[in-house]
């Protein structure tokens, strides 16, 4: 840690202390996130990023001065005043920069130059304080500690940015909404907008919200995720140890004490430690994870994955009336590419084939698809003699079972722990219930008798998926006799705090399709279905 350098005037001089920072106070996108571990200096960036826009504004058409006004936010004002405004009027402090004006709401405003800057402190905790952002004409909101924010106050701030100054007097170069926070859980809006957490089922279409895209795919906002302050030490199988160690590569050390986050960790369960210290996201798991190697850091791809022409897709399936899924891949490299995921409810095979043939035809068209499903979905409907297999069929797609001896799960599992732990699987962000599903709401049910089961929900049809996709592109080949059945039943054993490998008959079910298979999956293309018959 070193001194903090002063200018001739005795201003404080600020430096950010990582990439990641400065990319945050430079952007100019109409919203703008930055989530990090706990001191990590996104609140003083956030002061930064204010003033570095009140010097670039527009010059009034009648006087020349640069004019804009914020709204700094906070849940209440025992939280603006202990934290928020010490950090503003450290970086500006009122014999320098102006008188804070300290009846409610406060406001300070600093004229430097041609920079006439107003910066209000508002607390805002539920819906009924929305009208106090409805009384004043604002070209900014900064939400501090944004994790604590709710939707309904953020979504009406973006409605409200971009009054001031007037056209009349030139408006503005830049307005919008900043924000900074720690990284929250995934029952916040932000994980469900930006597709970190998926949206409960129960909540309707109509209300959930994106994160805005460009028609090209990519991000309307900036969202802008800090390295983890400490990085979890990694044992036998790619399952995480509970111990941490400082990240030297974490950002703003320089400000920090060098024993800061030795310190912080005294005292927090490892979980508490990778959402506030780490940085990730922290799910509501009641159970155990099936698979415990997971790292999104290394697992979750930061962008989307686009389809790239000329390679093979790969469309994994789990059938079921209540909760069809799909998984959309392509084998690029070394890795294995997850790049979009289909689901529906309610929905037979007859409904479900021909809306993701729809959605194939949007997104990779004329590509060359290769199917894998669910070896069950060749068993006759109860009252149909067609089955899920006969119903893709006619909508010319057709289905390989995954290989898999008695559509063994101890196989399955171990294929795709296997995938995790060559760090071969890459999952996108559009993978909403997937990405959650592998960060552990795929999870086995708590019980101390048998060999325990997944739950079966929407993340263990993701997850099912998964498995027979990683099987079918031969993940773990080298395991798929014994061993792989060792591992599988290793997982789930774990899940009961004990080791049990039994050993069993195996299958080398990751085999590629016969030649007559492949010859007939490979003239499975997109394109408009048969005609009805």
């Amino acid at each position: 840690m070193t001194g903090i350098p002063f200018d001739a005037e005795g201003r404080r001089i600020y430096k950010p202390d990582g990439a990641t920072l400065r990319d945050y106070i430079a952007a100019r996108n109409f919203v703008d996130i930055i989530r990090g571990p706990i001191g990590s200096g996104t609140s003083t960036a956030s002061c930064m990023r204010i003033y570095s826009t009140a010097m670039q504004q527009r010059k009034s058409s009648m006087d020349g001065v640069r004019r804009s006004r914020w709204c700094v936010v906070r849940n209440t004002y025992p939280e603006l005043e202990t934290s928020t405004l010490k950090t503003w009027l450290f970086w500006f402090p009122e014999n320098q920069y102006g008188v804070l004006k300290r009846s409610r709401p406060m406001a300070q405003t600093i004229k430097v130059g041609d920079v006439e800057l107003e910066v209000w402190f508002l607390a805002l905790d539920n819906e009924d304080d929305i009208k106090k952002m409805r009384s004043t004409e604002w070209t900014g909101f900064w939400f501090n500690e944004l994790e604590w924010t709710m939707y309904e106050i953020f979504s009406e701030a973006v409605t409200r940015v971009g009054r001031y100054p007037s056209v009349a007097e030139g408006g503005s170069e830049w307005y919008g909404v900043i924000g900074d926070m720690n990284a929250p859980n995934e029952l916040h809006w932000l994980p469900r907008m930006t597709g970190e957490a998926d949206y409960p089922d129960e909540v309707p279409d109509t209300k959930r919200v994106y994160w805005p895209k460009n028609e090209d795919g990519s991000s309307k906002w900036g969202y802008f995720i800090q390295p983890p302050a400490v990085i979890e030490t990694v044992g036998p199988g790619g399952k995480g140890t509970g111990k941490f160690t400082p990240n030297p590569r974490a950002e703003n050390l320089r400000w920090l004490d060098p024993n800061y986050y030795v310190k912080q960790m005294d005292g927090l369960t490892p979980e508490k430690i990778r959402n506030r210290l780490c940085n990730k996201i922290s799910f509501v798991i009641d159970g155990d994870p099936v698979w415990t190697n997971v790292d999104p850091d290394v697992h979750f791809s930061p962008v989307p994955l686009p389809y790239v022409p000329g390679r093979e897709v790969i469309v994994s399936l789990d059938f079921g009336r209540t909760r069809p899924c799909a998984l959309i891949a392509q084998e690029i490299g070394n890795k294995i590419q997850v790049q979009r995921e289909f689901r529906m409810y309610n929905a037979g095979a007859e409904l479900f084939a021909p809306a993701l043939k729809r959605f194939l035809e949007q997104h990779y068209r004329g590509a060359r698809i290769r199917f894998v499903g669910d070896p069950k979905g060749r068993d006759k409907g109860a009252a149909t003699e067609r089955s899920a297999y006969d119903i893709f069929r006619g909508f010319g797609m057709i289905v390989e079972p995954a290989k898999v001896k008695n559509n063994d799960l101890a196989i399955r599992l171990g294929a795709v722990s296997y995938a995790l732990q060559t760090n071969r699987l890459l999952v996108a962000p559009e993978c909403s219930t997937l990405r959650p599903a592998l960060a552990g709401k795929y999870h086995f049910k708590r019980t101390d008798l048998g060999e325990p089961e997944p739950v079966k929900d929407k993340y263990s049809d993701a997850g099912d998926c998964l498995q027979y996709l990683c099987v079918y592109v031969g993940e773990g080949r080298q395991m798929m006799g014994l061993e792989a059945v060792e591992t599988g039943r290793a997982v789930r054993a774990k899940a009961m705090g004990r080791m049990d490998l039994r050993r069993g008959g195996g299958s080398r079910g990751a085999r590629r399709p016969s030649s007559l298979a492949a010859a007939q999956l490979a003239r499975s293309r997109v394109g408009p279905p048969p005609p009805s018959s």
